[in-house]
């Protein structure tokens, strides 16, 4: 799967690179603190966010910035898939 999500505002506003692992990591710790998951349905679930995540922002161009998902709008995508996948 190709990711057009290459940045990420943060809350304090600085633009950094987008990194899936993080993603991946913190449902990794949340599945495994609750029993209920492994690396392998870590990856899966990152990978839905990922493919969430690229069809509701397009790549930003020079004239836009306003496509680069906030951390937050990150957090609720994970929310979101978490709590479909029950």
């Amino acid at each position: 799967m190709t990711n057009k999500i290459t940045k990420v505002k943060k809350r304090d506003g600085q633009i950094v690179d987008f990194d899936q692992v993080r993603i991946t990591e913190a449902i990794f710790r949340a599945l495994t603190a609750s029993g209920q998951g492994d690396g392998a349905k870590s990856k899966r679930l990152s990978e839905r966010i990922v493919q969430i995540l690229n069809r509701r922002f397009k790549k930003p161009t020079v004239h836009t910035q306003d496509e680069i998902p906030q951390v937050e709008q990150i957090q609720d995508i994970v929310e979101e898939v978490l709590i479909l996948e029950g």
